[in-house]
């Protein structure tokens, strides 16, 4: 079997490092420029080496024909590589490859989830899709921490060909049919994560966390069942996992950009100290609008909103959220 990487950032490395050890494929990990030329250890993970069976390239043009290609670009990525992907596509995709969505956000051009920019953009049939998602920090990953993640396809002989191809004594792959909800959950998970780290930021305590996540849970439920979604997914491991270990781990980007916004840094300073893509940003800008066009009451990607792009001030906003009016829980 033949597997393509798009993507040598964290996540992508991590996963050419989890295929490296199953050793049940070849291996391509594509990276825009020539880092790799003069580098034997991954740009991304500290002190890791590139294992032997893993071929980096840095032209699309040495893909070769893959049985599956792995998606792990930053979002804003995606559409400028996959349009020059388009061109080549005759030459080095057929009708079977499988293709695998590892990034998880919206499309920022589109404003729409992966999953139907790509079947538009290559007309392919939407039964070789995958959305492979769960709690997976790369650096735990490249660690052989134990972890388990879902891969989310229509196709349940599709999602099989990925789970049997990912998984290992410390890699555990379920299947899952809910797409959309898999896809929503994965990106919805970082706005949450940046009200977590802005919590953090001020001087929040768990409780204040742990009561965040949970009403943070019921808004991502809101939208995903509007949006088609079912309901029980956001309780899985690409809901309610990813969500806990992006707001709680310190390996997320997201939160570690809250806490720069909570610890009083404005919007660029905080996002230029992160040094990568901060997905949660984007998402909050695509859920804001979404939740407005379907009149869903979000009331923390509204707050989240008001931070990052009306420069509102923190405790303002977590003020707000505490006087709102009371209701039940279950509303």
């Amino acid at each position: 079997m033949n597997v393509t990487i798009l993507g040598a950032g964290s996540w992508g490395s991590a996963l050419s490092l989890v295929l490296s050890y199953n050793q049940n494929c070849s291996i391509d990990l594509y990276h825009y420029n020539n880092y790799y030329n003069s580098h034997n250890t991954f740009k991304y993970l500290d002190n890791i080496s590139i294992p032997a069976n893993v071929n980096i390239i840095s032209s699309l043009e040495d893909i070769q024909n893959p049985n599956i290609i792995f998606i792990a670009l930053p979002t804003e990525h995606i559409d400028p590589t996959l349009s020059r992907l388009k061109a080549l596509s005759a030459l080095i995709f057929n009708s079977k490859t499988i293709w695998v969505n590892c990034s998880k956000g919206f499309d920022s051009k589109f404003n729409q989830r992966f999953s139907n920019v790509l079947i538009e953009r290559f007309n392919i049939d939407q039964n070789n899709f995958v959305a492979l998602s769960g709690p997976t920090h790369a650096e735990e990953v490249a660690q052989k921490i134990p972890t388990a993640i879902v891969a989310s396809s229509l196709s349940t002989s599709t999602s099989t060909v990925v789970q049997e191809t990912l998984s290992n004594k410390y890699f555990r792959v379920y299947t899952n049919s809910d797409v959309v909800g898999v896809e929503i959950g994965g990106a919805c998970k970082n706005i949450i994560s940046i009200a977590a780290g802005i919590c953090i930021g001020l001087g929040y305590g768990d409780n204040t966390i742990s009561a965040l996540i949970s009403r943070g849970l019921q808004e991502i439920i809101r939208l995903g069942t509007v949006l088609g979604a079912d309901k029980n997914t956001f309780y899985g491991l690409s809901g309610l996992g990813d969500l806990s270990v992006t707001a709680f781990g310190k390996f997320s980007r997201n939160r570690q950009f809250g806490i720069k916004l909570g610890q009083g840094n404005d919007f660029k300073k905080a996002y230029s100290d992160i040094k990568m893509v901060v997905e949660g940003v984007n998402a909050t800008k695509i859920v804001h609008k979404i939740s407005e066009k379907h009149k869903i009451n979000m009331p923390i990607v509204e707050q989240v909103y008001s931070i990052l792009f009306d420069n509102k001030d923190p405790k303002i906003a977590i003020n707000e959220l505490m006087d709102r009016k009371l209701k039940n829980e279950m509303i």
